[in-house]
């Protein structure tokens, strides 16, 4: 016998029952987590959790920011002093004459 006729001979050959395996396959699928679908949440409602996030961090920020500020009270006040302080002014004439570099002339 050379190879053309076995396999002739093997071609013939029938199987005294139906084989189906669909079934049994099906059943090991639905048996392993991995192979099933992923359902993720549309893109557009990260973008929104996102976006909602982000408002709300600049809304607590701008509403902290105003406690968290130093400001320079001992500064201000001697700028106020030196402002109601006439004596370290020029006089009236002088400022009215040059009033820029009354400002800047120390």
């Amino acid at each position: 016998m050379n190879i053309d006729q076995t396999l002739e001979q093997l071609s013939r050959l029938e199987y005294p029952r139906q084989v189906d395996v669909v079934e049994g396959v099906m059943a090991e699928v639905a048996k392993r987590p991995y192979l099933r679908p992923v359902h993720r949440a549309p893109a557009w409602r990260r973008i929104g959790t996102v976006a909602a996030a982000a408002v709300a961090l600049l809304f607590v920020v701008n509403l902290a920011l105003p406690y968290f500020r130093s400001y320079d009270e001992a500064g201000m006040g001697s700028m106020i002093a030196q402002a109601n302080d006439y004596s370290s002014w020029y006089g009236v004439e002088e400022v009215a004459y040059n009033p820029i570099e009354c400002l800047y002339d120390e």
